[in-house]
């Protein structure tokens, strides 16, 4: 046994020295332009600050369970104020949020289709926490070309559902308008 204690000791001095794991001791890891957070009890990774541009100000927020992302929250122009969230669910994209006044309150949300394509933008425009208009696009007719808007919905009564709906062409001109009875049914 004698003749291990340097082996033992040599160890043991080394994994002294060898930088502690932040999942076991302060639970943040903080290398300039990126910092990590880490759950004191399950030590998953739960957030990421990231200065993207690095110009010395945290600019991204990654929300995190581990290596599986809920959330990016987004300051672009760096005034302190969010102004694009990023929603995921089952590790994909779901929607992107903006904040249409530029201050911070994210009321709007755009969705993709199929072949990660916009499919519509959702907004609340008076911010009451109930989205109010819906606009529709299907994909360009042309490769590389924007979607085409097809619909603009509202809902100005506050019903719950559209009762106003705007339509357009595939070329993007007027088609006409109609009246949604609350049934959600067109009323001519």
């Amino acid at each position: 046994m004698r003749r291990h204690w340097p082996l033992i000791f040599l160890c043991a001095l080394s994994a002294c020295q060898a930088p502690p794991d932040p999942r076991k001791t302060n639970f943040i890891v903080d290398k300039g332009s990126v910092k990590a957070e880490y759950d004191p009890n399950s030590g998953r990774l739960k957030r990421l600050e990231v200065d993207t541009d690095k110009n010395g100000k945290i600019d991204s927020w990654t929300y995190m369970d581990g290596a599986r992302i809920d959330r990016i929250d987004i300051d672009r122009n760096e005034d302190g104020k969010i102004d694009r969230w990023e929603h995921y669910s089952g590790g994909k994209l779901t929607s992107v949020g903006t904040s249409t006044r530029g201050d911070g309150v994210e009321d709007e949300w755009a969705y993709q289709g199929a072949g990660g394509v916009l499919d519509r933008i959702e907004t609340d425009t008076d911010r009451d926490g109930h989205v109010d208009k819906w606009q529709v696009y299907q994909p360009a007719p042309v490769a590389g070309q924007p979607p085409v808007l097809r619909s603009v919905s509202s809902d100005p009564g506050h019903t719950g559902h559209p009762t106003e709906r705007l339509l357009y062409r595939a070329d993007g001109s007027f088609e006409g308008s109609e009246n949604l009875a609350p049934s959600g049914a067109a009323v001519k």
